[in-house]
């Protein structure tokens, strides 16, 4: 349906005037592209600066990115589980990319680009999370090993994936997967529990020194990052 992520639907779409007077527009050159004059019913990427009589059809700038420290205890089900929580720190109508069960901690990306949001839930997306995982009990020989190799849960095998140890109790897993509550139920199929667990990346986006329920803005860099995802 590319016709939705042409310049005309998007004109008559946002500022409700006709198919006839936006054809007319865009034939007089008074629709600007990137700033730039554009006579023709072109493709609007994602990321393009979309105006009209001075009037953004779509403007990039509105989009905000922001990383947050989720706190244990929150509960990511709801949006406004975490918007309460930011008291007021951030502007409305922002959701969070990333869940975490409530007894977890670490990185959640807060943005509006649903873009971005698809990107990153998508399976198939492959994007790298790390995680910090603290456990109840040392661990057994060949526990790493076949965390590494894949664990039965849910009535099918994880895939692969990098772990390596801290100390006997604590150990760092990067996943490309997102099965619900997956280091948990891994660590409890090999017989041990997880007693803290903390997303400290996702992609090239780190948690860094955020203190719990802070937030910081995404610098370019790591913006750039996301809006490049494949």
């Amino acid at each position: 349906m590319n016709y939705r992520n042409r310049i005309i639907y998007l004109v008559v779409k946002k500022l409700k005037i006709s198919h006839a007077e936006t054809k007319k527009a865009l034939a007089n050159g008074e629709i600007y592209l990137d700033k730039n004059k554009v006579f023709e019913n072109a493709l609007v990427g994602p990321y393009q600066e979309l105006s009209f009589k001075n009037s953004y059809i779509q403007n990039p700038e509105d989009y905000k990115y922001f990383a947050y420290h989720k706190p244990k205890g929150i509960e990511c089900t709801l949006n406004e589980g975490i918007t309460d929580s930011l008291n007021g720190k951030i502007p409305t109508g922002l959701f969070y990319v990333g869940r975490l069960d409530k007894a977890s901690e670490g990185l959640l990306l807060v943005t509006n680009d649903g873009h971005l949001y698809n990107k990153i839930i998508q399976p198939e997306r492959k994007i790298r999370k790390v995680y910090e995982v603290c456990l109840e009990k040392e661990m057994q020989e060949n526990f790493l090993i076949k965390m590494a190799s894949g664990v039965e849960i849910l009535g099918k095998k994880t895939l692969p994936c990098i772990v390596q140890a801290i100390d006997n109790y604590n150990f760092t897993i990067i996943l490309e997967q997102g099965m619900n509550r997956q280091i948990r139920r891994m660590c409890f199929a090999l017989g041990n529990y997880v007693v803290k667990l903390k997303r400290i990346q996702i992609g090239e986006i780190e948690l860094g020194l955020l203190n719990a329920d802070e937030l910081r803005p995404l610098i370019d860099a790591e913006i750039s990052y996301l809006r490049n995802l494949s």
